[in-house]
């Protein structure tokens, strides 16, 4: 399903195009074979009025036709010794309705007497930047280490384009909508086994087998680090995921039991997930909640510290003796020596930074250090010219303790351009990088928590 040697695309125009379009982009290297009846080229490659036409073998194919003309589809795929069937088309059980329901009860018989696989139906498919599988444009070639699965398409979609801008590149992902066949245990199973995977997020909105999933999500959170989101825990919710996927979700109570009881992390939405993720990726273990946080902006520092506070870390207060140090190395005009440090070291001597954080860093008496950086507290000149994103990054990377960066307070449209500039040349060079202190705040409180369980079961 992940590596399959050649493509067929089947269906009216505009989606067929969609989706060679992409794999021709992207350069999947296997054969593409675009199955319109009215034309006889696409993007340079022929067009087949069947599958049957086609006289190479067909490993996968992408179903974009109606849903009442998927059965005989099916069959001709058996006839051809399809391996798997990505069904995009919707009107299946998703719908509710008896007529929906009895299709998909007919090509799950079909798939299943025939030896072929079914994903889907409703679903956008694969996204494989390794061998050029993809479900939408916009999505990065590189690969990365998280695996998604999804049962939504868009949320698949956004998780896929959002991850790497964030330095969290994505190994594969999967949107696979009804799970008429294929569901979320398969694909836990195999994310669990991929050697490219290295930390698993998911969002599900219904399971098929409650027993297998508690299993197969217990073993995924042995193996490697799974975060999970459930879609569909209010009222409103469960019923969107109804007429969504034709899920019937469960309750919180259960839910939260559950993911408890097997040791994976739960969130609230895919930006939580990105958060935990990239301390997954680039922090070791905490050994334990204590910040130091250094940036500049005393009403931002203030913030900052009941944001900490909350999200269940702490920021213990300089001693005399780190305090004395600081003062000694800048003049204390304007500074603010206690913790969160508002200093004026970014504007002054070149290595002014550099000292600052060397002190801090030799501390024993904290855990982690936060560099942050209020954008429209000190205005965008003098950013650039401070060289204020430089002198962080390559002092964070001087400094042995973990540490994270946090680029908050941006608003102005000129300052924004700074912004996403100065979040890319963090996560090139390696560093978890946040958009808030809140969002890092519970994103370490989870990290902190998960360390802290495995620990008690070794």
């Amino acid at each position: 399903m992940f590596q399959p040697r050649s493509i067929a695309v089947v269906g009216i125009l505009a989606m067929v195009q969609m989706y060679v379009s992409e794999l021709v982009v992207k350069g999947f290297e296997g054969e593409i074979y675009p199955i319109l009846r009215n034309q006889t080229e696409l993007m340079g490659l022929k067009c087949y009025p069947s599958i049957n036409n086609i006289p190479g073998s067909v490993d996968y194919v992408i179903v974009c036709i109606g849903a009442k003309g998927t059965p005989q589809l099916l069959k001709d795929c058996l006839l051809k010794n399809v391996k798997v069937c990505h069904i995009f088309s919707s009107g299946f059980s998703e719908t509710n309705t008896p007529e929906g329901k009895r299709l998909e009860n007919e090509i799950v018989k079909i798939a299943r007497d025939g030896n072929v696989r079914i994903l889907g139906p409703n679903c956008l498919g694969i996204y494989n930047p390794a061998n050029g599988m993809s479900i939408a444009d916009g999505l990065a070639n590189e690969s990365g280490c998280l695996g998604v699965i999804s049962q939504s398409g868009g949320n698949t979609t956004y998780l896929s384009r959002v991850a790497p801008m964030r330095g969290m590149g994505i190994s594969k992902a999967v949107s696979y909508g009804n799970a008429a066949d294929i569901d979320e245990s398969d694909l836990l199973e195999y994310f669990t086994e991929d050697s490219k995977t290295k930390i698993i997020c998911a969002y599900i909105e219904g399971i098929k087998n409650g027993k297998r999933f508690k299993e197969t999500l217990k073993k995924a959170a042995r193996a490697k680090p799974t975060i999970v989101i459930k879609g569909g825990i209010s009222e409103a919710g469960m019923a969107t995921a109804a007429s969504h996927t034709g899920s019937i979700a469960s309750s919180v109570q259960a839910w939260t039991s559950l993911i408890r009881q097997v040791g994976a992390i739960s969130v609230d939405n895919f930006d939580e997930a990105i958060d935990l993720a990239l301390l997954f990726k680039y922090m070791k273990p905490l050994k334990g909640r204590k910040a130091c946080v250094i940036g500049t902006g005393g009403g931002a520092s203030v913030l900052i510290s009941d944001d900490l506070y909350r999200t269940g870390l702490s920021i213990p207060r300089l001693p005399p003796e780190i305090k004395n140090k600081l003062e000694n190395l800048m003049p204390s005009a304007g500074f603010i020596y206690t913790n969160p440090i508002d200093t004026q070291a970014y504007f002054t001597t070149d290595d002014g930074l550099h000292k600052t954080v060397k002190i801090l860093n030799e501390w024993d008496g904290i855990d982690i250090l936060i560099f942050h950086t209020a954008y429209e507290v000190i205005g965008s000149n003098n950013l650039k010219w401070s060289g204020f994103m430089k002198k962080t990054i390559e002092t964070a990377k001087a400094a042995d303790k973990p540490k994270a960066i946090v680029l908050h307070y941006v608003f102005s449209p000129d300052i924004y351009q700074e912004f996403f500039s100065d979040l890319r040349e963090s996560c090139k060079n390696g560093l978890p990088t946040f958009l808030s202190m809140e969002s890092f705040g519970k994103a370490a409180n989870k990290f902190i928590g998960y360390h802290k369980k495995r620990d008690e079961k070794v």
